[in-house]
């Protein structure tokens, strides 16, 4: 038993009868639950209003497991608790001093808890090897009900997302540019090559790439040599025309590129290749000078996946997938819907999130839309999900379902969480 529980049980009265007794047979009846104290020090609820025998009291209750966890926690003396009016526990196990003296009656809930709330609550704290703690008693639910939930869970996905760019920001000296080109590069990089990639990143300074970025040519020098990518003779006009260019740029800004088997290629499929993301990273960065100002300032789904769709690619790169070695066949090196859409997902809305408040802005339900526009995620958590029939339509329904699973039911925040309060309550 979890004194958690008692809170949610006492918050929405869950209780088989509203005749109930103190432990020594006063009649009590509760006119107010009182105010719910989530988070400060101090009695669990706060000018609640009950009823025993015939007088009314108004102040506070606080909840036990079992009635010697007053002492346990050391209440007594302590001036938190001095307007307690109900000792509300699940269990009494011993009458305590200091409230029999302030008259401070008990109420034991064991018995007054209905049998099914009480079920629903043992199965979802036992459900170990579920994919979610209530994964047995999803068909409860109201699915028309899940909507305001999974809105609130994108919400505070973004919310928690701006704490950790905050922090990077800074990092970026305070330099929006200079914070979206590192969050494409580690976005780029995938899941096998995103430190390499920060690593690569934070090897020259963002101030270099926007003195060379007038020079296309110098753009993918600078991102090749850095990477340690051009580190090898070459017959290739190419090849040796980067090497050149990065040579220029190590003597005039006197940069080092860095070793380049940090990078990961093994059991990636070629279009994969760190080369080739780091080409399409160069490529955006030839097209357009500003990224950030023009991302930002877009707010219709397509022109943004746009911005990474109509790129035209060095020749080269037509039968490349690496430097050092010609492919057998031509190929697009176009990137794909599917990272385009996770660039927008991860790391363009984020952003456009915390921009809008740097800038004093209400978070409008178009950026909220701008997700709802977009395909789900494709991963293991969302196919779990609509397995058990709460199926993702689009990316703001699978960022919440990821918020959920990763925040709620790993932790098992049940009686924080509405689908777990929803079965909870099922009677």
């Amino acid at each position: 038993m979890k004194e958690k529980f008692l809170h949610f049980i006492w918050r929405f009265q869950l209780l088989k009868s509203a005749n109930l007794q103190t432990t020594d047979g006063s009649l009590v009846s509760v006119e107010s639950k009182g105010l719910w104290n989530k988070i400060d020090a101090g009695p669990d609820f706060s000018l609640a209003k009950i009823k025993i025998d015939d007088k009314i009291w108004v102040g506070n209750i606080e909840i036990h497991v079992k009635s010697s966890d007053w002492d346990l926690h050391k209440h007594t003396g302590d001036k938190n608790y001095e307007n307690i009016i109900l000792h509300v526990v699940y269990e009494h196990d011993m009458a305590i001093e200091f409230l029999e003296s302030k008259n401070i009656k008990t109420l034991e809930l064991k018995n007054y808890i209905p049998d099914e709330v009480l079920r629903n609550y043992e199965n979802l704290l036992e459900a170990g090897r579920n994919f979610i703690p209530c994964e047995k008693s999803i068909h409860l639910i109201q699915h028309d009900s899940v909507n305001f939930w999974l809105e609130r869970l994108v919400v505070e996905r973004l919310e928690r997302k701006t704490q950790e760019i905050e922090i990077e920001f800074l990092k970026a000296n305070k330099n929006w540019e200079e914070l979206l080109f590192k969050k494409m590069a580690y976005a780029f990089g995938l899941k096998i090559n995103a430190e390499a990639f920060m690593i690569w990143a934070d090897s020259f300074d963002f101030k270099i790439l926007n003195k060379v970025q007038t020079n296309p040519d110098y753009i993918y020098a600078l991102f090749f040599g850095q990477a340690g990518f051009l580190n090898f003779t070459s017959d290739d006009p190419y090849v040796q025309n980067l090497q050149k260019n990065y040579s220029f740029l190590q003597s005039k800004f006197g940069v080092e590129s860095i070793e380049s088997h940090i990078f990961k290629f093994f059991r990636l499929r070629p279009p994969s290749f760190p080369t080739v993301r780091m080409m399409q990273l160069a490529t955006i960065y030839a097209h357009y000078q500003n990224v950030f100002t023009f991302l930002m300032g877009t707010k219709e789904v397509m022109k943004i996946q746009k911005v990474f769709q109509d790129l035209e690619y060095p020749e080269f790169w037509k039968n490349h997938f690496r430097l050092e070695k010609k492919s057998s066949s031509q190929s697009d090196k176009k990137i794909s819907n599917e990272l385009i859409d996770r660039m927008i997902i991860n790391v363009i809305i984020p952003l456009k999130f915390v921009y809008a408040k740097h800038r004093g802005a209400e978070i409008s339900e178009e950026l909220l839309e701008l997700l709802r526009e977009l395909q789900p995620e494709k991963n293991t958590i969302i196919q779990e999900f609509q397995k058990l029939g709460l199926k993702a339509k689009n990316a703001f329904e699978s960022q919440a379902y990821l918020e959920l699973k990763k925040h709620f039911c790993n932790e098992k925040k049940c009686l924080n969480c509405a689908l777990g309060l929803q079965i909870l309550k099922h009677v």
